[in-house]
């Protein structure tokens, strides 16, 4: 059995013209505003955008003390990677 014959099969049968002229069309509108915001977002249209920002104001972390450390926490959930301070994941 090859593979090309998997592909050779009828689609489904067509709404009634009314409804498959409007499916058409709805169809037609989410590829085009699917093709107009690629070009604007680097991220999927349904995905959770992420706040921006930093945490904190200046070079020391008010929640650990460290100096000049990166102003966002690598672990945003409590436990992330990590069980009584040790890392899990590896």
């Amino acid at each position: 059995m090859s593979l090309s014959s998997n592909f050779n099969r009828p689609g489904p049968p067509l709404l009634p013209p009314e409804e498959q002229r409007e499916f058409e069309k709805l169809q037609k509108e989410a590829t085009e505003t699917t093709l107009l915001s690629d070009d604007n977002n680097d991220m999927h249209r349904d995905a959770v955008r992420e706040a921006r920002r930093t945490e904190f104001e200046g070079d020391i972390n008010p929640e650990t003390g460290e100096i000049g450390g990166p102003k966002r926490e690598p672990l945003r959930w409590q436990s992330e990677w990590t069980y009584g301070g040790r890392a899990t994941d590896f």
